[in-house]
């Protein structure tokens, strides 16, 4: 099976923004049913990554910088991935966050 450049670039951002959700969800020590949505909500936040980073590239920066700037651009798309899935996965890891028994809180 030969996959293209497009699917590899794709499965690089998914692996990226999954990475970062899973991170997030970790350090935001949320509960199993986080982990269950997790590969889900991935997909939607790459999704959402890519028509973004689409959007700011043709709204944002000139059309020469795609040829003198392309090293450049390609890192900054995997950045934005990395941000949205951290970000998504903390966001999800708040929602779901486990409770935990004695702590002290604002009550």
């Amino acid at each position: 099976m030969s996959v293209t450049p497009q699917m590899r670039e794709l499965f690089i951002a998914y692996g990226l923004t999954a990475v970062a959700m899973l991170l997030g969800l970790l350090l935001m020590r949320a509960d199993r049913r986080a982990y269950f949505r997790w590969p889900v909500y991935s997909v939607m936040v790459m999704a959402l990554g890519v028509v973004l980073w689409n959007l700011m590239r043709k709204q944002l920066l000139p059309g020469e910088w795609a040829f003198t700037r392309a090293g450049a651009m390609y890192y900054a798309a995997l950045t934005l991935y990395f941000v949205m899935g951290l970000g998504t996965g903390f966001l999800l890891g708040r929602l779901t966050r486990r409770k935990t028994s004695g702590g002290s809180s604002g009550e």
